[in-house]
C-alpha cells in the first residue's frame, strides 16, 4: 500500500437564469454546486467547503458536475425570463500522511448576474432597463485532520475576487434610449473558515464557522453623453456565518439530515456605517432524506426555506422596504454507471416572492463521479 494515495475532486458548474432580485446587495449568494448535496436541501454544512468534512478521502478519484437553471418572474400580470451561462468553480482534495487533507477550490460566492427593468429594480417614476454581469469568486485551500477513521476537524483561506459590469440604459418611449450609465466594480477580500464532523456509522454531525469579511469595493461610474467619469472605494464589512448539520440513519439504506445557516446580514456595514434597516437577519433552514432501494441506486429529496439578506422595493406609492420569501423543493438521484462510477442528478424547484412580484425557476445539476473512489460506504457524506 502506498503511504500517500493522490485524491482529486473537480467540480464544474454551468448556470442558466438567475433572480430578478440580483441587483440588490451583491447579489445572490450561491449554494454549493454539487448534485448530491442539492438534491438534499444544499447544506453548507455538509458541502465540500466545510473543510472539516473530509473524514474519507480515498485514492484517485474525480467528480465533475454541471449545472443549469432558469427563472420565470411575474409582475402586474407580466411575465419575463432571463438566463445566463457562466462557469461557477471547481474544488479538488489530496490526502496526506498522518491523516492530513489539503483541500482547493475556485468557488461563485456571489452572483450578479440580472436583466430587469425600473419597475423590479426601484420604486423610480421613469423607466430604465438595467443589465448586469458577473459575481465574487472565491479562491479556496485548506488544511484538515481526519482522527480516529470517524472525526476530522479543518480550517481554510479563500481569497475573494470579483468584479461586476452593470449597464443602465433609460429609456424614452417606443423601445428609443437617450443614454447609457455603466457602473463596474470590481471586489477583493480575504476570509477564513474552521469546520469539524463526526461522521458514524448511524449518525453525522458537521459544524461550519465563517468570520466576519472585509471586503474592499472599488466602483467606477461612467455617464454616456455627459463624458463624466467617478471611481470610489468602499469598504465593506460582510457578517459572519455559522452552518450546522445532523444526519441520521434509522436503516442502513436511508439517511435524515437536517441543515441551518445563519448570517447576520442586519450587520452588514460600508465605510462604517451600520445599513441595518436595509438588509435581513437570515435563517436558513434545510432537511433532506436519501433511500437506496438496490444496493447503488440512490433516490433523494429536499426542501429548504428563507429570506434572502436584502429586502425589495415595491411599487410605488409604498416607499418601505419588503422582505423576500423563498422555499425550495429539492430532489434527485444516485445512478450506477457500468465500469465507472455513478452519476448525480439534483433538481430544485424555486419559489420566490415579495407579494407584488412572483418567481418561480429551477436548477439541475448533474455529477459524473469515477468508480474507484466513489463506492458505496459506511458514511457517504465527505470525500
Amino acid at each position: 500500500m502506498r503511504l500517500i494515495a493522490v485524491g482529486l475532486a473537480l467540480v464544474l458548474a454551468f448556470a442558466s437564469g438567475q433572480s430578478f432580485f440580483n441587483t440588490h446587495g451583491l447579489g445572490e449568494l450561491v449554494p454549493p454546486a454539487d448534485a448530491r448535496n442539492t438534491s438534499l436541501g444544499s447544506s453548507f454544512a455538509f458541502s465540500y467547503q466545510n473543510p472539516g468534512m473530509l473524514v474519507s478521502l480515498p485514492q484517485v478519484s474525480f467528480v465533475v458536475t454541471s449545472l443549469g437553471a432558469g427563472m420565470v418572474g411575474t409582475e402586474s400580470g407580466t411575465s419575463r425570463f432571463i438566463g445566463t451561462v457562466r462557469p461557477s468553480g471547481f474544488t479538488g482534495a489530496v490526502p496526506l500522511p498522518v491523516g492530513f487533507r489539503l483541500s482547493l477550490g475556485l468557488d461563485n460566492v456571489f452572483n450578479q448576474d440580472y436583466d430587469v427593468w425600473s419597475d423590479t429594480a426601484s420604486d423610480s417614476s421613469y423607466r430604465y432597463h438595467v443589465t448586469g454581469r458577473g459575481g465574487v469568486y472565491g479562491l479556496r485551500t485548506g488544511l484538515s485532520w481526519s482522527l480516529f477513521n470517524f472525526a476530522c476537524v479543518g480550517v481554510g483561506y479563500t481569497r475573494l475576487l470579483g468584479g461586476s459590469r452593470e449597464d443602465w440604459r433609460f429609456e424614452v418611449g417606443n423601445g428609443q434610449y437617450v443614454s447609457t450609465d455603466t457602473i463596474e466594480l470590481d471586489c477583493s477580500g480575504n476570509a477564513l473558515c474552521a469546520g469539524l464532523s463526526v461522521q458514524t456509522g448511524r449518525f453525522s454531525v458537521a459544524a461550519l464557522y465563517e468570520p466576519a469579511v472585509n471586503l474592499t469595493a472599488v466602483s467606477t461610474r461612467r455617464v454616456h453623453g455627459i463624458i463624466k467619469d467617478s471611481t470610489k472605494t468602499y469598504q465593506l464589512g460582510l457578517p459572519y456565518s455559522l452552518s450546522g448539520g445532523v444526519g441520521f440513519r434509522p436503516f442502513e439504506r436511508a439517511e435524515l439530515t437536517l441543515g441551518a445557516e445563519y448570517r447576520p446580514w442586519s450587520g452588514l456595514s460600508i465605510n462604517d456605517t451600520v445599513f441595518s434597516s436595509s438588509y435581513n437577519n437570515v435563517l436558513r433552514l434545510s432537511g433532506g432524506f436519501e433511500f437506496l432501494p438496490t444496493e447503488k441506486l440512490a433516490l433523494r429529496i429536499g426542501y429548504s426555506r428563507q429570506q434572502p439578506y436584502f429586502l425589495s422595493h415595491p411599487p410605488e406609492p409604498i416607499l418601505e422596504l419588503v422582505p423576500i420569501s423563498e422555499q425550495v423543493v429539492h430532489f434527485g438521484a444516485g445512478i450506477p454507471v457500468p465500469q465507472f462510477g455513478s452519476l448525480n442528478l439534483g433538481a430544485e424547484v424555486i419559489f420566490r416572492t415579495n407579494g407584488y412580484l412572483k418567481e418561480t425557476g429551477g436548477r439541475l445539476s448533474l455529477s459524473l463521479a469515477y468508480h474507484e473512489a466513489w463506492l458505496k460506504r459506511t458514511r457517504r457524506w465527505g470525500y
